[in-house]
């Protein structure tokens, strides 16, 4: 009976620890890429304020539209890959949704 529970607790384990130290690395790097957003944003705004840039939001969208199918498909095949260790993904989880609550990345 042990030999069957233990390689599963083991398996929990490891991506528990793996999850808590995405979540950590996923705040931080969260919080640099929302920065660079945001004085990105401000960069434009103020171009476009004197005059030096104009935004086509037409043709921004129109661009963006094919990514929708290859988003869709990397969902898919993600949500295939965490499926196929089902212990190690579910301590991943558990992980990964500790360490964004109770983490504080600074």
């Amino acid at each position: 009976m042990l030999n069957y529970i233990i390689p599963i607790m083991v398996s929990a384990a490891i991506g528990l620890l793996l999850g808590w130290l995405s979540a950590v690395a996923l705040k931080s790097a969260a919080r640099a890429l929302g920065c660079l957003v945001v004085l990105l944003f401000l960069a434009i705004q103020v171009l476009s304020y004197y005059g030096l840039i104009q935004w086509d939001w037409a043709a921004f969208f129109q661009n963006i539209r094919p990514l929708q199918g290859l988003a869709s498909d990397a969902l898919e095949s993600g949500l295939h890959a965490l499926t196929y260790n089902l212990p190690l993904s579910v301590g991943f989880l558990i992980g990964l949704l500790g360490g964004i609550r109770g983490s504080s990345a600074k």
